[in-house]
């Protein structure tokens, strides 16, 4: 069965699948950067947990850092620059 955003769980995979990447592995090339940032400003950063918005800014980054809020791990993902 094809994979649907209702289906998603995590906010990594949830990202692949809206930019059509092959393999997740695709979120950490840097010509998808502007393309995540897009999508990270339509996500309410609520919708997924603190711990996944780390994950997601570790993955994607290979930053690992420590966030306070789901909210700012979403404001640092949405400013970063290479």
């Amino acid at each position: 069965m094809a994979q649907t955003e209702k289906t998603i769980e995590g906010l990594l995979e949830m990202l692949a699948y809206r930019l059509d990447c092959v393999y997740l592995s695709d979120l950490r090339q840097p010509r998808f950067l502007p393309a995540i940032q897009r999508e990270i400003s339509k996500i309410s950063p609520k919708k997924f947990s603190l711990r996944e918005w780390q994950d997601a800014v570790t993955y994607i980054t290979e930053d690992r850092r420590p966030f306070e809020s789901p909210e700012q791990a979403a404001d640092y993902l949405k400013n970063y620059r290479i």
